[in-house]
């Protein structure tokens, strides 16, 4: 099984993903498109046309599915995640994108208030953007066929707390 966290830049899917994965001695899967930003983005933020990062982005995301053995995994991000940012600065590679997830596939939505995500945000670009996106990734997860778990407001407790309280269900939903 995969779970992906989706929501907006700040929202804490990073935090939520690890602890959760240790919470159920699953594999973590962090966002690859941060690593990707370090080592190729020179100028503009993360609004601005990006073409070949968003497409180098794509090609990292299904090496690693290609990868996967196939263990329970969380992934922060992922193809939900992309497409609603490419599809802003890139909408000539969403065209036609399919996907072939193999196994079950979980899409839980991470949300916040503006002023928590104003206060957690390092990623430069207009936080309406960001919030786009967060958006936007709820929509790509409905058009992949993933199934959308009910959304989650990470302001309203600690990680680990948090972490503890979904693994019964997650664990109900993986076998």
């Amino acid at each position: 099984m995969t779970l992906v966290l989706i929501g907006p830049h700040g929202v804490g899917k990073s935090s939520l993903g690890r602890a959760l994965a240790d919470e159920l001695g699953w594999t973590f899967h962090g966002e690859l498109g941060e690593e990707l930003a370090r080592s190729i983005r020179t100028d503009g933020d993360a609004s601005s046309p990006q073409p070949e990062f968003d497409r180098q982005l794509f090609e990292l995301e299904h090496a690693r599915d290609r990868s996967w053995c196939g263990a329970p995994r969380i992934v922060e991000t992922w193809h939900p995640g992309n497409l609603a940012y490419a599809e802003r600065r890139s909408p000539s590679l969403v065209e036609g994108f399919q996907l072939s997830p193999r196994g079950r596939v979980l899409v839980l939505p991470l949300q916040a208030p503006v002023h928590v995500l104003a206060a957690r945000k390092h990623e430069p670009g207009p936080l309406e953007f960001f919030m786009h996106v967060g958006l936007r990734a709820r929509v790509w997860a409905s058009r992949l066929g993933l199934e959308l778990l009910p959304d989650l407001s990470t302001h309203l407790g600690h990680p680990d707390a948090l972490a503890q309280r979904l693994a019964p269900t997650l664990l109900s939903r993986s076998s």
